[in-house]
């Protein structure tokens, strides 16, 4: 059986999930409103071939931001190059997050409320497993 590697987007609270057929080495991002400082930041990631994500660096024009991630130099882009299994978040209690992949915008209110938990990974699903979640997808 052919598989296929796919970014799975969990909402742990709910049932509810998405999947974005993937190839390795190629980059997605996450924007966001910082919750704190309600400044625009972006975390840019690529897709590993182990079933991976690496945060390859973090763009922010706000100091603030830029501090609370560590940062202190004062530049709009953080190189980090960081290899995690699972990249765990909170959907914000106020402004929308989008995940873009390709020319896919993704807003995460879609898949789920105000404060739920979701993981974004990286693993290998049957094609027809895919293909099937995309179709129940369009008739919801």
């Amino acid at each position: 059986m052919k598989k296929v590697l796919v970014l799975e987007i969990v909402n742990t609270d709910r049932t509810q999930k998405l999947y974005l057929w993937v190839i390795p080495h190629s980059p997605f991002s996450l924007s966001y409103i910082h919750s704190i400082y309600l400044e625009p930041a972006s975390e840019e990631f690529e897709v590993a071939e182990g079933e991976e994500i690496i945060l390859k660096g973090v763009s922010t024009k706000s100091p603030a931001v830029a501090h609370y991630y560590g940062f202190e130099d004062g530049r709009a882009y953080y190189p980090v190059n960081h290899r995690m299994k699972t990249l765990a978040l909170r959907l914000s209690m106020s402004n929308p997050q989008t995940l873009c992949y390709g020319n896919q915008k993704i807003s995460l209110q879609e898949i789920g409320e105000k404060g739920d938990r979701l993981e974004v990974r990286v693993v290998r699903m049957a094609l027809v497993h895919y293909l099937l979640s995309r179709i129940s997808l369009k008739e919801n």
